[in-house]
């Protein structure tokens, strides 16, 4: 057996007004004593000595505060299970991500908006990454282990990819290998990126993921207008050239990605719309989602230990109600 606990052991000071309570108690009792006494009133049958009333009222709300303050003694093993989602996010980390018109650019901010969604997690959930540019690699499998998470996210930049482009397909087919199918439908995947589907098969993929019953949502970083890349060039900053020499100018795609999360039965996010948008996709789509059981093995806890004063509590009142209406009225 272990030691004695409490479940609200802070609380347990408040006990040391239970000699201030008596004596209040008593005061009032008493007063109704002398009351008859001044005025000749008599009471027809024996009423109890206002010091024992006060007392046992006393010692009553003392075993009911002791109840309260939930005494737990010994372990018990209990089983447990948890609830939760899926949750795979596909991180777009080209070069096209580095553009300034997000800042401080497009990746960081998306790596921010993946950060701030963590902590709105349930403890049953499971999160996992797939980076991806012109290839796609699974960067963290699925996980509960939500601080390891945003540990290894903070690792991921534009070279962690090597194959230049942006092919939402190989992005999308990475994250069905991920993913468990048997709980398709606790599962969804978040597509991060800046919508430009140079390989142009993002949404054959996504009918893939579709027939699997799985949900895609898109959230584009960027504007449509586009903006230059900043690439670094030693210890200075310069803008990306294509192969003729030209300045590259990256836009979002909002249209295809649109297009692409439709298919799913999913939804497009502007990441420029709102401060939060994972967030906000989390409480008003996920959270609401049906959430996969999984038993999650035993767990000791302490066993609860109030019915040691409740049993007397009980008893106690017993009496009292018993005795009110006769000679200790």
């Amino acid at each position: 057996m272990n030691g004695l606990e409490w479940g609200r052991g802070e609380l347990w000071p408040w006990l040391l007004a239970l000699p201030a309570v008596w004596a209040l108690l008593w005061l009032l009792l008493d007063r109704g004593r002398v009351a008859f006494a001044r005025y000749g009133a008599a009471p027809t049958t024996p009423v109890a000595r206002p010091l024992w009333r006060a007392l046992r009222l006393t010692l009553l709300l003392g075993l009911g505060f002791g109840c309260w303050l939930d005494p737990r003694l010994g372990d018990e093993v209990v089983a447990v299970e948890r609830r939760g989602l899926d949750v795979v996010f596909c991180l777009d980390t080209s070069r096209s991500m580095l553009a300034r018109d997000m800042l401080p650019s497009r990746l960081e901010r998306a790596r921010r908006d993946i950060v701030s969604v963590l902590p709105e997690l349930e403890g049953g959930d499971r999160v996992g990454l797939v980076v991806f540019a012109g290839e796609a690699r699974l960067w963290i499998p699925l996980t509960h282990d939500v601080a390891s998470f945003e540990g290894l996210l903070d690792e991921v930049d534009t070279e962690v990819v090597k194959t230049g482009g942006t092919d939402l397909g190989k992005a999308l087919r990475k994250a069905l290998e991920v993913v468990d199918l048997d709980n398709a439908a606790t599962t969804v995947v978040v597509l991060s990126t800046d919508g430009e589907d140079l390989a142009g098969v993002g949404q054959q993929a996504a009918t893939e993921l579709k027939d699997k019953g799985l949900i895609v949502y898109a959230v584009g970083y960027g504007s449509a207008l586009g903006s230059k890349i900043t690439v670094a060039d030693g210890d200075r900053e310069q803008f990306l050239k294509d192969r003729a020499g030209d300045e590259v100018v990256s836009r979002m795609d909002p249209e295809s990605l649109r297009q692409l999360a439709a298919v799913t039965g999913g939804e497009f996010l502007r990441a420029d719309a709102t401060a939060l948008p994972l967030v906000d996709l989390h409480r008003k789509r996920l959270l609401p989602m049906q959430k996969r059981a999984y038993d999650a093995g035993e767990e000791k806890d302490k066993q609860a230990r109030y019915q040691w004063l409740l049993l007397p509590l009980v008893l106690m009142l017993l009496l009292e109600i018993a005795f009110a209406g006769g000679r200790h009225r």
